[in-house]
């Protein structure tokens, strides 16, 4: 579990070891050092104590090597102090839409299409898509980047707006190819945290495509799934008269957002989407991104364990003395 306590610009990593220390400190001065010298200080004089050698300083009053212990145990709790914001990092957070046009995505299951429907999610993303780059990739047969990441909507919205069958003229539902572009695109661009969503009707979802997922998702990534159509079986016919089965498949959608380590929603008959489930706001921080910690967060366990020399000295004398 990875916990932590902010107190202001300050981060405590690991505030679980505040316990240890608090019970070293603690013991250092309930459990004082019992010497052989001092027991031979309450039966001799001082002055017999001196000439024989011995230091006559009065013992200390706490147990050096436990509380040098605890001032270690202090450091491990791992304090650091903020020094950038999260806004100049955000470059490095972004969202990627990767949209199904394949035929299926005609049907008309969803008023008044699932094209349309998806064409109104993804214009809904970009508006609340806010400080962090978006891009755009387009799959049926085949997969191309149509808009590529950038603070910049218009290239985003013009091509969503825009959007219809056929700007892919390879038929199918290639989505592995679509999620390996992804993946390139992220590389590409920098991104080192990127949240996708796949917008679709479950086509293309098999093996490879759950694999590419669960590939993003271990490079720190999360994939996202945005489902239209119904899951009644429906017959698409084409000009040779040969039928396909369109039926959404809900599970193959939940299997790989789950690969992705994200989330699944699914539109109602109307096209609408309930984003809340998305958790849009909740998108992850460079704060809490392993690889960016160290631009943001500037450890001081150090100077703690400055504190603990002085106290090593000290236990040095006091052994060089006995």
């Amino acid at each position: 579990m990875n916990m932590s306590w902010q107190i202001g610009e300050w981060l405590i990593l690991r505030p679980l070891w505040l316990l240890p220390a608090l019970l070293l400190v603690i013991a250092a001065f309930v459990w004082r050092p019992d010497s052989y010298h001092n027991h031979w200080r309450k039966i001799l004089s001082p002055a017999l104590f001196r000439f024989l050698g011995a230091d006559t300083r009065r013992a200390s009053r706490c147990n050096l090597p436990l509380l040098v212990a605890a001032v270690a145990a202090l450091s491990f709790c791992l304090p650091v102090q903020r020094q950038s914001d999260d806004d100049t990092w955000r470059h490095s957070i972004g969202w990627l839409a990767v949209a199904d046009v394949s035929r299926s995505m005609t049907l008309d299951d969803t008023v008044p299409s699932r094209l349309a429907a998806m064409r109104e999610a993804l214009a809904q993303l970009s508006r609340q898509a806010g400080a962090r780059p978006i891009a755009l990739i387009l799959f049926s047969g085949d997969a191309f980047l149509i808009a590529p990441p950038a603070f910049d909507r218009s290239i985003f919205n013009e091509h969503t707006a825009l959007l219809e069958h056929g700007v892919i003229p390879v038929e199918g539902s290639n989505l592995a190819r679509a999620l390996s572009l992804a993946t390139s695109v992220i590389e590409d661009s920098q991104l080192l945290r990127t949240r996708i969503f796949v917008l679709g009707d479950s086509g293309g979802i098999g093996k490879s495509s759950i694999a590419a997922a669960r590939f993003l998702a271990d490079a720190g990534h999360q994939v996202d799934t945005l489902v239209f159509g119904s899951s009644e079986p429906m017959q698409e016919t084409s000009s040779d008269e040969r039928g396909d089965e369109t039926a959404v498949d809900w599970q193959q959608a939940q299997a790989l957002s789950r690969a992705g380590h994200g989330i699944s929603v699914r539109a109602n008959s109307f096209g609408v989407i309930d984003y809340d489930q998305l958790e849009l706001d909740k998108q992850s921080s460079v704060s809490t991104h392993a690889a960016l910690s160290s631009l943001v967060w500037q450890d001081q366990s150090h100077w703690l364990l400055l504190l603990g020399i002085p106290l090593l000295l000290q236990l040095f004398r006091q052994e060089s003395a006995h």
